[in-house]
Formats: C-alpha cells, structure tokens, sequence
C-alpha cells in the first residue's frame, strides 16, 4: 500500500511541483489549499505525512499544526515548508511536535529525504508524544538571527528539547550565544514561569562556588551565622545554566555528579538530603572529550550532562547570516543612539564580510556598536570598522604567538618539557598557588607536583 502524503500550500505551482516529485517516488498525494481544507480531509484521507506551508491566509501553518496536535484522533508527522522561517518561527514549529523544517526553495531530492525519514516506523511514537506549549512567542536577540542550515538545526533541536525536562550540553567557541540558547529553551519550556537562575563556573573560586551551589547551614565554617540555600535551591521549579562547566574542579565535579543521579543535595555542614526539581543546562567552550583524556572531567559526569548535545556554529562557519546580523545591529544600536538612519557603505560590508570573526557574534555585535557611536554621519566607512578589525586581529596574533610552542631543532624531550611545565604554572595560577588543590587538578600526587616545581624552578607563591 502506497503512503499517503498531504501536501499544504496557498501556491498551486508549490503543490504540483511537490506531487509530481513525491508521485514519481512511489508516494500517494493529494493537495489542499489552506489549513482549513487539510483539517477537513485529514480524517477522511488520514495522511501518513503532511507537508505544511507557514505562511497561508485566513489560517496560517501554525495554527493548522496547533489545531492538528489538539486533535484527540492519530494525526500524521508535519514538515513546515516556508520562505520566511525566524529563530522563533522554528522553535515554535518543533515545540508544537511538527517533525522537521525545511525552507523554500527547497531541493526536490531534499524534501524526499525528509519525508522518507518522516515515514520511518521509529520516529512516529516519539513525535506524537509532544504536547502543545503556551502560544506566546518570545523576541530572539540577535545571537539567534540567522537562516542558515547550521542555525536552522539548532532552532530545530532547541524546538524539542524545550518540551522535556532532559539535561543539555551546549558546546561551541566564546561569543557564539550558548547562554541565549539556554535561555530560548527555558523560555520555551513548561518551567518559562519558574527562575533560570544562571551561574559562571568558572569565575568564581572553588570553596565560593561551592556554598552558593549547594548552600550551607549555620556554623559549616567561619562567617557562615545563618542558614544559606544554594542555587539549586533558588532554582527548585525551574533551570539552574551551569556556563563554562569544563571549569568545574573534580570535587565539585563529584558533588554535582551526585545531584544529577540522585535529584538531591545535602547544604555545606548539613546531613539532612534536600530534594529538588532543577533542570540542568550546562555549556562549554572547552573540548571536554579532550580534558576527559587528559583526566581533568569526569566520564561519568559528562555522559550526565551529554544527554542532549547542541553544537554552536561559529560565525565563521555561517556567513550568509552575516547580513542578517548586521542588520539586525544596526537597527538595535541606531535606536539606542537616536541614529535610526545608520547603514554600511559597500566598502564598509565587504571588510566585514571578508573577516574571520574570532570572537563570534559577540565580535560583530560590538563593532557595529562602536562604528555607529563614531560614525559621525548616516554612512558607515570602512575607517569605522578597520580599527577594532585590527586591533583584534593583533591581539589575537600576539596570543598565539605567546602560547605557541616552537618544534624546529628541538627534541621531543624538550617540548614535553616545555608543555608540562606550562601546565603546571598555569594550573598553580589558577588555584591561587595552593598545592594541593593543584595536584588533584593535574591528577597526581602532591609529592610529585613539588619534585616537577623543584625540577622547572616553578615559583608560584600562595594568596
């Protein structure tokens, strides 16, 4: 028996395009020309996929696929086609349980795919499982403008996820928006009324980090006169964002290991467990698999937080959104200055097209606040934006230059050397010269730590 597919458009040339390509595949089709007509033949007709436009008149395809959801009878997997397609558009779409999201004009051999991947017996349960969320939408800030695939992918995931309660990782480079997303899948989630209570882990030192986690009661140590609930605490009800978590030391690791399993806490000089409902987004620009190998995470606790993982793009890796994104600035910053008349010469967007952008969406966001501020007229020159380029680009190259490791007539010896005393200094820095606490972070022994100081004539003295 041929699978049975609806295919919803206001555009006649859209649907036959698509019937004549999904015909000659093998499939059944017939075609509808509103939301309102696909709702009436859907019972008769019973789709097994609908193909469904966003944008139609009278009821638009999101309406119709909310409409559908709340439907009590068996309903087919929905892919949105359109043109138009936002951040909140996206997110929208998956979080009401729609299967996929592609945009026009779509590749005929693309949108098969798709729907060969829709009428796989495994992924129907799971999509029926998906409820219909509030129907208020949230502004996307300008980390989350863009239409290319990378970011389609990450609205799609940040659509479905939103609807759980499963721990996410969100792993990309610095200014890239990993707080934004944490952010759009609270917002998006049946806990948006509840706090998100977002913590840096690794500005704050360990034995700090520590109490404004888990609390404490009064007396676990000097200053501590009351009682003090943590942020899990704070956060009971809704999403505790644990950023840069590849920062965490191993005892917090542990500590935060155990929550995680056992959905409870014990304050700092308690022993009474305290139950939570805390959702777990972590994030991280460090390559954890790499500090797994280097036993500086733990296996177990990144497996915990892996549950669903979504990957930044770097803008570098997404510049057809880079018009989008310069838009979208200097509309934000026009207002905010009173200069609403802003735009970019042509010279002015082919440097910043042509550049490499290593500090992300953050990076562009700043420059096209500072060449509005200087621009002492509507047009933007390339004189406004040249300087901050390279100002950032020597900086960058100075950096490297100062952590690069030189391997030219060098032994193998000397650059292990070189490396593992770089790693010692650093890891004594970062632990306030403490010496113990620096040998359970490089994972061995104290003893060892100060023969290796003594060997390199390492001198970190203690704050």
């Amino acid at each position: 028996m041929k699978r049975r597919i609806l295919l919803v458009d206001d555009e006649v040339n859209v649907r036959k395009a698509l019937s004549t390509s999904l015909r000659k595949a093998g499939y059944d089709t017939k075609e509808a020309a509103s939301g309102a007509e696909a709702l009436e033949q859907i019972g008769q007709y019973e789709p097994d996929v609908m193909l469904l436009d966003l944008r139609m008149p009278e009821m638009d395809g999101m309406e119709t696929l909310r409409r559908l959801k709340q439907a009590k009878s068996a309903h087919p997997s929905v892919i949105m086609m359109t043109a138009y397609g936002s951040a909140n558009d996206v997110m929208e779409a998956m979080r009401l349980g729609a299967y996929d999201y592609v945009q026009k004009p779509f590749d005929l051999s693309q949108v098969k795919q798709v729907v060969a991947k829709a009428l796989k017996p495994e992924t129907g349960d799971e999509e029926g499982t998906m409820r219909p969320s509030q129907e208020e939408q949230t502004d996307c800030p300008g980390y989350l403008v863009g239409l290319s695939p990378a970011m389609q992918e990450v609205y799609k995931l940040v659509g479905k996820v939103s609807m759980t309660r499963a721990t996410v990782l969100i792993q990309g480079e610095s200014g890239t928006g990993k707080e934004l997303i944490a952010r759009a899948i609270h917002n998006n989630s049946p806990r948006a009324d509840q706090p998100l209570i977002p913590v840096n882990c690794g500005a704050i030192p360990e034995k700090l980090l520590e109490s404004e986690l888990f609390g404490y009661e009064r007396g676990a140590f000097t200053g501590a006169v009351t009682r003090k609930p943590g942020l899990f605490e704070a956060a009971n009800g809704g999403t505790l964002f644990l950023d840069e978590v590849g920062e965490l030391t191993p005892s917090l690791q542990v500590k935060l290991l155990r929550v995680l399993q056992e959905r409870t806490l014990v304050r700092l000089g308690g022993v009474e467990p305290i139950p939570i409902d805390v959702r777990i987004i972590a994030a991280t620009n460090r390559d954890l698999q790499e500090r797994i190998r280097l036993e500086l995470f733990r296996e177990d606790l990144y497996y915990r937080l892996n549950v669903v993982p979504i990957q930044m793009p770097p803008l570098r890796e997404r510049k057809d959104d880079i018009p989008l994104l310069i838009r979208h600035f200097l509309t934000k910053f026009g207002r905010e200055t009173g200069k609403e008349g802003c735009y970019l010469s042509p010279a002015a967007v082919e440097l910043l097209n042509a550049y490499h952008w290593p500090g992300n969406v953050r990076q562009l966001e700043n420059t096209i606040e500072r060449a509005v501020v200087l621009a002492s007229g509507p047009a933007i020159l390339p004189e406004h934006v040249q300087l901050q380029l390279e100002e950032t680009r020597k900086a960058s190259q100075e950096a490297k230059e100062r952590r690069g490791l030189q391997f030219e007539d060098r032994t193998m010896k000397d650059i292990i050397s070189e490396v593992e005393k770089e790693a010692i200094t650093r890891a004594l820095q970062r632990e306030k010269g403490n010496r113990l606490r620096t040998a359970k972070r490089l994972g061995i022994s104290r003893s060892a730590l100060l023969y290796k100081m003594d060997m390199y004539a390492i001198d970190v003295s203690e704050e």
